[in-house]
């Protein structure tokens, strides 16, 4: 991987939100939409993709909602954070576009950080 390329494509959803569209057979077993995504980045090749489960928060204008269960309520925010080059998350995003109009934000940053040690 090229790391001046190098970027992170967050997609924000809640935690039990489903896929769309979907046979009866995928909506019984593979529901999800973050984990459908996240099979979805896998297939792609994506570098590295991660998904976080908010402590505490909320989308657009809705309530705020508080994880304090083991089991998050299926209105609490979750992220799929994805990182790779700038074109295969362009790919993605194009590839995926159908389940991505689910979704509440996505933020795409191309800018790279370097941070050096200096200590011995």
């Amino acid at each position: 991987m090229h790391t001046e390329n190098l970027a992170i494509l967050k997609i924000y959803f809640r935690y039990g939100q489903s896929v769309k569209n979907q046979n009866f057979w995928k909506k019984l077993w593979n529901n999800n939409l973050g984990e459908y995504l996240l099979k979805m980045a896998k297939k792609s090749g994506i570098h590295q993709a991660n998904i976080f489960t908010a402590k505490s928060g909320y989308l657009s204008s809705d309530l705020i909602q508080y994880n304090i269960s083991e089991i998050p309520s299926s209105k609490n925010t979750a992220c799929l954070e994805l990182i790779d080059e700038s074109n295969k998350l362009k790919s993605f995003l194009n590839e995926n576009e159908e389940f991505l109009r689910a979704t509440h934000l996505i933020l795409f940053n191309n800018h790279k950080f370097n941070y050096h040690s200096t200590t011995k």
